[in-house]
Order: structure tokens, then C-alpha cells, then sequence
């Protein structure tokens, strides 16, 4: 996994300004709360935020021994770096990549340890994504433009900065870029630090749906302009998830991924079965509900979820707690209620027209840990049943296990 910049003749003199950018601006860390959801942890700090539940997460420690004889502390770096405000939760667990550094992924970021330098550097998201041939994939489906070929440069660094910045056509996202993202944890902003959170950018703003995005080299960047209920408020600019997005693309191994105990404990793995054929357990085995069934159809009038909760008879339960959220947050949290005579009934409105995109809904219990399988939803862009799968009206039913 190399995750250097890959414009000829500029990765090695940006490269050298993104470290000692990094090594300079933060002055302070977060501050952190001694209980709740995030705890200490002897090293670090664990975060169940991010964990799917019954008190599972990540921890962000000072753990083992780099190549240099350094402690990776990748606590220390989180901090440095602004904690959850910049970098968003943990989402996996520090690993080894191809290249031989270590990584921890978080919501909008991923870490990258450097022996040579005893600290951390943000690594170039989209440009792994790129590498990963997930262009196509991030545009249909994440609304994210695909980046441009060649910028003219010619290898010339300064000129790349140049032309790259003059992309920076839509003042709100211009403006976002530029102001900083956490001034508490962040000395001496300016236009260098920027780049260095963000990096250059890749594409030149483009409209898709309600939302104009723009994609950078660690972060896409995305302003609504539509009203649609339960999103952003047209004018608001958002940074996607780029971590998140390395995540769902399987950018990141899989053991890395898999959830800590409550204190960061490793949870007890499955003894291998004893014969080829592994006895069933279905996943709806694991939560007190599960969802019986999913069915779709085309609206060219409205995008949207209903779902109902209901006993082993089929009753309706009222009081029943829904949650749904998409890639970019946006989540939504409502109970159960008789709707027209149809007990156990909710909904959530996605917007008018169709409104391609993933969306997911599970069943919280009164504290809101997941209860239920997490279903995912795929919009699509297309109404018209005639011209290929159509998918707006989204209906589905949760049972207890």
C-alpha cells in the first residue's frame, strides 16, 4: 500500500512540506471525557462510538515498537492532530500495509506512522481510492467527481499549486477549505495548512442531485443546495468521510476492523468446526430483532423508507425505536406509532424525486445500542421500471428473534 502523492515530479517536494507542516501546527490536543461512551485505557483511549454496540469499539493507544525503536503512539498523534473534530472516531485498529508502515484508520482519515520522523501523517485517501480503481464506484454511488487526468503542470510543483487552487471556483467549499477545522487544537492556520489537512484538489466542483462536491486528496467536500428533510441545510458544507469510504471499499483488512471488548479487550474468537460444514447462525441470531423482509419499488414523486415493527403474530408495536443514517451521517432517530390505524408504524423521507444513494436502518433499544441486523438500502437515480431496476419506496419489517 504506497500512499505517497502521484503527480510526477511533485510527490517529493509536497511530501516534504505536508511534514513539516504537520510537525508544527498543532499546539494543543482535545480535551476528552473521563466516562461515557470513550473512556481512558491504560495507553489510550477507547471509543465505542464507531463499535456496533454492547459496549464493542477501538482503541487509540501508545502501543509497540516501530523499526526506529519509537513507541507508535498513535494516542499522542490523535490528540496532536485535534482528536474527533478532525479526525472523526476510530473505525478499525492499527495494521501493517503493504509498504511496510502502520496504519489506524479513523471516520475522516487514515494515520500513517513514520519511523523517521516519531510522528504521524495524514495519508492521501482519495488517491488510494483512485489506486484502487473506485472512481466509478465513489461518482455513482457517493456522488464524488472523478479526478482530473492532468492538471498542465507538467511536473512542476509550484505550478501544480497553482492550477490545482485556481479548481477552488465555489466560494462556500473555498471557504470551508481555507477556514480552520478545529482552532482550539490548531495554531497558525493558513493556506499551507490547509493543503496539509486536505490536500490539493483533484476535481473542480460538480453538481449531483442536491449537492455540489468536490473531491481533494484526503477529503471531498460537499455543499447542498437542495432542501431536502433530515439533510444538511442548503448552504452547509460537509466533509465526507473519507476514512469511512477506505472502509466500505475493503481498503482496510478486515481484522483490522473487527471491534474490541469494552475496555479494549480482544473478544473470544470462534473455535474452528470440527467438520467442512459450519453449523448455521444466522446473523439475526445475534440481536434481540431481526428484519423479516425488504421489498422495493419505483416512486418518481418522493424517495423514502417506511417500516413497521411487529410482534411474533404479526401485531404492530408502537414505542419500538428506528434509527437510519447514510454515509454521510445523517442520522435520524424516531419510535413506532400507529399511523392511520397501522400500529408499529415510521418512516423517514428522503426527498422528492429520486435520490440515488445508500442508506441504512436497524432498531436501537432505550439507549440506543443496535438491537436489530443492520439493513442497507440502495436508492437508485432512475424511476422508470422500464429502463432498468427502479428503487425509491423502500419497505421493511423487524421481528423479534
Amino acid at each position: 500500500m504506497h500512499h505517497s502523492i502521484p503527480h510526477p515530479g511533485v510527490r517529493v517536494r509536497l511530501l516534504a512540506i505536508v511534514l513539516v507542516v504537520i510537525g508544527t501546527v498543532i499546539t494543543s490536543g482535545p480535551v476528552f471525557a473521563a466516562s461515557g461512551p470513550d473512556y481512558a485505557i491504560p495507553g489510550g483511549w477507547f471509543f465505542t462510538q464507531t463499535g456496533g454496540g454492547q459496549g464493542q469499539g477501538y482503541a487509540v493507544r501508545d502501543a509497540g515498537t516501530d523499526t526506529s525503536g519509537h513507541t507508535i503512539a498513535f494516542w499522542t498523534e490523535f490528540q496532536r492532530l485535534g482528536g474527533v473534530a478532525t479526525l472523526g472516531y476510530p473505525i478499525g485498529e492499527p495494521y501493517v500495509g503493504s509498504d511496510g508502515f502502520t496504519y489506524q484508520p479513523f471516520q475522516r482519515a487514515l494515520l500513517q506512522w513514520r519511523p523517521e520522523l516519531n510522528h504521524a501523517v495524514l495519508s492521501n485517501t482519495f488517491q488510494i481510492l483512485q489506486s484502487a480503481n473506485q472512481d466509478d464506484w465513489l461518482l455513482s454511488v457517493k456522488g464524488i467527481p472523478r479526478p482530473i487526468a492532468d492538471d498542465g503542470s507538467g511536473g512542476n510543483y509550484q505550478k501544480a499549486v497553482a492550477t490545482r487552487l485556481g479548481w477552488l471556483t465555489n466560494d462556500a467549499i473555498k471557504a470551508k477549505f481555507l477556514a480552520n477545522p478545529n482552532p482550539p487544537a490548531i495554531a497558525n492556520w493558513n493556506q499551507d495548512q490547509a493543503i496539509q489537512f486536505y490536500g490539493l484538489p483533484m476535481s473542480q466542483p460538480e453538481q449531483h442531485g442536491p449537492f455540489i462536491t468536490q473531491r481533494f486528496q484526503r477529503i471531498a467536500f460537499q455543499l447542498w443546495t437542495d432542501n431536502v428533510p433530515g439533510m444538511p441545510a442548503p448552504g452547509t458544507v460537509v466533509g465526507i468521510l473519507g476514512g469511512d469510504l477506505l472502509k466500505q471499499a475493503g481498503q482496510i483488512p478486515a481484522s483490522a476492523t473487527q471491534p474490541l471488548g469494552p475496555g479494549g479487550s480482544a473478544l473470544a474468537q470462534p473455535t474452528a468446526a470440527p467438520t467442512p460444514t459450519p453449523a448455521p447462525t444466522p446473523a439475526a441470531q445475534n440481536w434481540p430483532w431481526h428484519s423479516t423482509y425488504v421489498t422495493t419499488a419505483p416512486n418518481c414523486g418522493t424517495t423514502y423508507i417506511r417500516a413497521f415493527t411487529r410482534d411474533a403474530n404479526g401485531n404492530g408495536v408502537n414505542g419500538m425505536t428506528l434509527k437510519s443514517w447514510n454515509d454521510y451521517g445523517n442520522v435520524y432517530i424516531a419510535s413506532t406509532k400507529n399511523n392511520n390505524g397501522q400500529d408499529g408504524y415510521w418512516d423517514r423521507v428522503i426527498g422528492s424525486g429520486p435520490r440515488a444513494g445508500t442508506w441504512y436502518v436497524e432498531l436501537v433499544d432505550g439507549n440506543l445500542n443496535q438491537a436489530s441486523n443492520v439493513v442497507t438500502i440502495n436508492f437508485t437515480g432512475n424511476c422508470d421500471p422500464n429502463q432498468g431496476p427502479a428503487i425509491q419506496e423502500v419497505e421493511v419489517e423487524f421481528r423479534p428473534s
